[in-house]
């Protein structure tokens, strides 16, 4: 088990993992207007834009968890607004009760963009599959992406976890996130670089 950077041949166990993790960390297959529609928010695009990177989990040479995310968090909604989106999800059109809120929230131009963004201008994501949590890889994934952040000379980290998601709201203080802001659907973590 080790930490790697993700390359271009890890791209569709990313957005598999993505996948199997897509619905409050659970499986999303069938979930969703296609199977690549929640990784092609979620994980995907931080292969390809600005300031992005893919840091995999990697088991016997299997990517089994990923955290992901960009230093500029401003720099990368305008690019995944103005030529991802556009080019991966203008063919989608809702099919599912999932895809009300996907699909949208996609094509949003500030989806990404937090208040707190001058101190916390970088986000990130993280998932892992079932068989590799409670072993450590989500922590070392956070520390590792922390201390790539902090080299690129981020101030801050972000990230937002589903309200619903147990799991990840007590995770993320252990690692040393702390609340920015809440709603009934989502809660904003902040850390600081």
């Amino acid at each position: 088990m080790s930490i790697r950077p993700a390359t271009a041949a890890d791209a569709a166990q990313i957005a598999r993992i993505c996948l199997l993790t897509g619905d409050v960390a659970r499986d999303a297959t069938g979930a969703f207007c296609d199977d690549t529609a929640i990784s092609d928010v979620y994980a995907t695009p931080y292969l390809e834009g600005p300031g992005g990177f893919a840091l995999v989990w990697d088991v016997d040479g299997e990517a089994r968890g990923y955290v992901l995310g960009t230093d500029g968090t401003d720099s990368f909604q305008r690019w995944f607004s103005e030529q991802w989106w556009p080019r991966v999800g203008a063919h989608r059109t809702a099919r599912t009760e999932k895809d009300g809120w996907l699909l949208p929230a996609a094509a949003d131009p500030h989806r990404m963009l937090i208040a707190e963004s001058v101190a916390y201008p970088a986000h990130l994501h993280i998932d892992l599959l079932d068989d590799q949590q409670g072993r450590g890889a989500g922590r070392a994934l956070i520390e590792a992406a922390c201390k790539l952040l902090a080299q690129r000379e981020a101030p801050g980290v972000h990230l937002s976890a589903d309200a619903h998601n147990a799991g990840a709201l007590a995770f993320y203080p252990r690692v040393g996130f702390h609340v920015l802001s809440s709603d009934d659907g989502a809660v904003v973590f902040g850390r600081t670089l």
